[in-house]
């Protein structure tokens, strides 16, 4: 085997610890992503919760509003009712009074509902507030201790690619562009081993031509039918 080859193993064992650690600074990203897209999620909520409260007390007062014309509507018929000069106009008078009352009636059991709803919205925004508050807490934890796990994993890759940088040195630069290019749709997978005269990168089988090429030459040799780079483990 020859000392390029040798080091496009150790390059390309390189490269697939790289790309394993490189998801773990996704990973950690995307965790603490996940939790502030969490507390985006119940501050609208609570938005919405204080939407609703505003929207509560703007029926209130319109039921209150409503109170207030009926008892003056009812003011005004008891007025009328000394000076009624025929039963049709006091039936008039009866029935006009009787739909007031029903409209007060009504008005008074919304506030009471709406009323109920304030105490609930109440109790459940505080609900709200300490749950953002815990998250608050929790994000500011989480990025803490996403900064130092992802330091540790940067710490571990520019030593993983300083040993890349000087074993690529001693390789030839024709050769390494090759592998790159191989790389690029291959991955992991661009420099594979033989096993059981089979590329264990596409798993079909070398014909015996090549595999007696792997055995006896130097060369940098190529999988016939998936085009990764081969070479048979002492």
């Amino acid at each position: 085997m020859n000392k390029d080859l040798q080091n496009l193993i150790s390059l390309a064992q390189i490269d697939k610890e790289a790309s394993q650690l490189e998801p773990q600074i996704t990973n950690i990203e995307n965790e603490l992503n996940e939790k502030i897209k969490l507390q985006t999620q119940v501050q609208d909520e609570l938005e919405d919760l204080r939407n609703s409260v505003k929207k509560a007390k703007v029926s209130i007062n319109t039921n209150e509003l409503m109170i207030q014309e009926n008892n003056d509507k009812i003011e005004q018929i008891d007025k009328k009712m000394s000076s009624v000069k025929s039963e049709q106009e006091l039936r008039a008078l009866d029935a006009e009074n009787g739909l007031a009352k029903e409209k007060i009636a009504y008005a008074n059991e919304q506030i009471s509902k709406l009323e109920k709803e304030l105490e609930n919205f109440a109790s459940k925004e505080q609900e709200i507030q300490n749950r953002i508050q815990e998250l608050e807490q929790e994000i500011q934890d989480d990025r803490e201790e996403a900064q130092k796990k992802t330091a540790k994993v940067r710490a571990e890759l520019k030593k993983i690619f300083d040993n890349k940088e000087k074993i690529a040195k001693t390789i030839d630069n024709k050769v390494l562009i090759f592998y790159e290019k191989i790389r690029k749709w291959a991955k992991d997978t661009s420099v594979v081993a033989v096993k059981k005269q089979a590329c264990s990168g596409c798993y079909i089988r070398i014909n015996d031509m090549v595999y007696s090429e792997l055995l006896r030459s130097d060369d940098i040799i190529t999988c016939p039918h998936c085009g990764r780079i081969l070479y048979i483990e002492q």
